[in-house]
Formats: structure tokens, C-alpha cells, sequence
């Protein structure tokens, strides 16, 4: 089944025009393990799917089910990236830019965190 799966992961990375290196940075896992899924070198698990999922654009239990995974298997995450369906979506869009526009988008990010930074600070002053 991982080869099945594998088969149709390539299909879904390259409509959407994402490397394995954008789907690693996004969810976080190495690119290895991104490579040896889209391989089908490693079989697809219930907690990599999670992290791949925002960056695909699809609902987890979407890719469970291509996975012939269990839907039932899936909890609530916890950590840092409560918008991770937003970061995924984002990366998503980033991914049919032209190296300039990712750069604009980069260089606004990084000046609007600066921003909610500063204004963080001044709060606690």
C-alpha cells in the first residue's frame, strides 16, 4: 500500500508544485523522511501525515484514507503551530511565486513580526 500511496503523494506534491525540501521545511520533518515517503521507501504514519497535511492543503483524514489508515487514530495536536493549516496554505501559495515575490513576502513577514514584536514590548512596559 505504500506504493500506492507513494504514487499518489507525487501526484499530489507536484500539482500543488511543492519540493520535498518547501514540504520539509513546512511540517517540519526531515527531507529524507519526505523523500522516502514520496518513495514509498517508509510507509505513511498517522503523525507524519498530521505534519504533511497543512503544507498539501488536505485534511488529514483525507490523507489517511489514501493511506489506508485508520481515521479513528487521529488526536488533537499540540505544540507551537496552532495555525499550522494557515502556515501550510501560505506555503502552499509562496510555492507559485517567482524568487523576487517569495523574497517580498519574506522580507513582510519578517517586518511584521518586528512589528508585533515591538508593540509586545511596549505592552509589557
Amino acid at each position: 500500500m505504500s506504493r500506492d500511496f507513494a504514487l499518489i503523494l507525487r501526484g499530489l506534491v507536484a500539482n500543488r508544485r511543492l519540493t520535498p525540501q518547501v514540504m520539509s521545511r513546512a511540517s517540519g520533518r526531515a527531507e529524507s523522511t519526505i523523500r522516502q515517503l514520496l518513495s514509498g521507501a517508509i510507509p505513511p504514519s498517522v503523525k507524519v501525515l498530521q505534519d504533511i497535511a497543512p503544507a498539501m492543503q488536505l485534511p488529514v483524514a483525507d490523507l489517511l484514507v489514501m493511506a489506508g489508515l485508520s481515521v479513528d487514530d487521529i488526536s488533537p495536536r499540540e505544540g507551537p503551530y496552532g495555525t499550522s493549516q494557515e502556515i501550510g496554505s501560505l506555503v502552499a501559495v509562496a510555492s507559485w511565486l517567482s524568487r523576487d515575490q517569495v523574497q517580498q513576502l519574506t522580507t513582510s513577514a519578517r517586518e511584521l513580526r518586528s512589528i508585533l514584536l515591538d508593540q509586545d514590548g511596549a505592552r509589557q512596559r
